[in-house]
């Protein structure tokens, strides 16, 4: 296996030190080594002397001492170290001080986009050829949406896949989930969807480097996601183009090959909007006649407000019963003879109090979501032309 050579240049000898040591006492030994420089000068010069560097990471005010050398060899990737982003006016940044486990992961996906390993695009599409967007949707509130759409991240990283979970709720409640509602706006510096929205406004071409800088990782849940809003109105006011540019951000990162939207009841455009992206739509339903209700007025206003649009994401789309109801017990004009999922998730008795309701707390809820998890991905069976698997006809 070929070795990168990472140069990294900051003027703190015990910065380089650190980070040398970490590299050469770690698996990244085997395809990274660090070669460290105090100063301009001697990076210049290890460059003339033909030394090759795959990827230089400087403080801002070294890599503009470094202007010959980016200069001469143009192809080099660059990475400034800053303490904050937007500190140096360069096109891709990092913040110098975080984890150093953190900081190697997020050079390496740097260096794989910027030297000649970008995500790779579908002919014709936006999206980076792999990447599949699921949408967890009910019309009505308190049917299990954020539980399951979390249980499936879960679940897809448990085999193998890379997830991000896309909370767009107007009321973000995984955090209780994910037993740490403090700890997200802490982990990202106290940015979020908040602030992506306004990065996707103001530099658009910067949103994948931002979302990769500000993700939080779960170590339970063993996928991604990101805070949300620190500013209630920008989720009120999520329009449709602005749902579709955080998920291109997260797609064109090249990390991800399954993005899990958490999608908020009701029904308009913005709905309408990820349907669209979406490459199946899992519809939670149950037995109780509220919920019965508001999904089969959601199904007419949507054939009346959309037509072949609508059609078109409903094709996508499979119902998924909560609380062990029994499908046979719904009639076609409820489910407008839609697919339906052949797992049914159990009720969880111990969820019924808020305070208890955990993610991963329940085996058989669990073992349900990673079932269908498996019936989505067609593992052992055979798969439709988006690579989930295809759904069972109502019977």
């Amino acid at each position: 296996m070929r070795k990168y050579t990472l140069a990294v240049a900051v003027k703190e000898t015990e910065y380089l030190r650190r980070l040398a040591d970490y590299v050469r006492d770690s698996p990244l030994a085997e395809q990274w080594q660090v070669t460290g420089f105090t100063n301009a000068e001697a990076c210049k010069q290890y460059a003339m002397q033909g030394y090759k560097i795959d990827l230089l990471a400087a403080q801002p005010e070294l890599l503009g001492e470094l202007r010959e050398l980016r200069e001469r060899w143009p192809a080099i990737p660059a990475v400034a170290l800053v303490m904050g982003l937007g500190d140096s006016g360069e096109e891709h940044e990092l913040h110098q001080y975080q984890p150093l486990p953190l900081l190697l992961q997020r050079l390496e996906e740097v260096h794989a986009r910027l030297a000649g390993q970008p995500p790779r695009l579908v002919p014709g599409g936006d999206e980076p050829d792999g990447v599949r967007i699921l949408t967890v949707y009910s019309a009505s509130g308190s049917t299990g949406k954020t539980a399951l759409a979390l249980h499936l991240a879960h679940a897809a990283s448990s085999h193998g896949r890379r997830a991000f979970y896309l909370n767009l709720e107007r009321w973000n409640t995984a955090d209780a989930w994910l037993g740490v509602p403090r700890s997200a706006a802490a982990a990202s510096g106290g940015e979020g969807l908040s602030e992506l929205l306004y990065g996707l406004k103001a530099q658009p071409g910067q949103a994948a480097e931002w979302l990769l800088e500000h993700r939080i990782r779960h170590p339970l849940l063993k996928a991604d996601y990101l805070a949300a809003c620190t500013n209630v109105e920008d989720r009120l006011t999520l329009g449709p183009e602005d749902a579709a540019g955080i998920l291109d951000a997260i797609a064109r990162s090249g990390q991800y090959d399954l993005i899990v939207v958490d999608l908020d009841d009701g029904l308009d455009e913005l709905h309408a909007s990820v349907f669209d992206r979406s490459d199946r739509v899992l519809w939670l339903t149950s037995g109780n006649l509220s919920v019965l209700g508001k999904q089969r007025m959601a199904l007419h206003y949507g054939e009346r407000k959309w037509g072949e649009r609508f059609a078109s994401a409903m094709s996508k789309a499979l119902f998924v019963h909560n609380r062990a109801v029994n499908a046979a017990g719904l009639t076609p004009d409820e489910t407008h003879a839609l697919p339906y999922a052949p797992v049914q998730l159990p009720e969880v008795p111990e969820w019924r109090d808020p305070g208890a309701a955990t993610l991963l707390s329940s085996p058989s809820f669990r073992a349900a979501s990673d079932k269908l998890y498996k019936h989505l991905f067609h593992e052992g069976g055979e798969s439709d032309a988006n690579g989930f698997g295809r759904a069972r006809a109502a019977e």
